[in-house]
């Protein structure tokens, strides 16, 4: 078990104090199952990326803005499943998410395809 309320917390300060205003922190990780804590400080721009894993983001804190042919906002409370289309997400204020993605072979995610850009 993980309990989320400090996690949202921590992983925000430590986005604050990294270079790159981003920290990713897995909390799940079996067989194709993943699921990973995101935290971006405000403005902060995730690589553009197009992606075939079924994917969904849950805003535990903050608002982001998928940048897509049809953008989009995910506030606080929001489950959205992501689009299979290319894609970049922008965080509007301060934010912490949960990633959760069913990835073949399981390779993480936040390593290559969610990183800052």
């Amino acid at each position: 078990m993980v309990a989320l309320t400090p996690v949202i917390t921590r992983s925000i300060d430590q986005a604050r104090s990294s270079g790159a205003g981003f920290h990713a922190e897995p909390v799940v990780r079996r067989g194709a199952l993943q699921q990973t804590i995101l935290a971006l400080t405000e403005g902060t721009r995730l690589t553009e990326h197009e992606d075939e894993v079924p994917a969904s983001l849950y805003l535990m804190h903050g608002a982001i803005r998928v940048e897509a042919p049809e953008p989009f906002v995910i506030q606080q409370g929001e489950l959205h499943e992501l689009p299979d289309r290319r894609r970049a997400v922008v965080a509007v204020e301060d934010t912490v998410m949960l990633l959760t993605a069913a990835a073949e072979g399981g390779t993480a995610l936040h390593e290559y395809v969610l990183a800052p850009g």
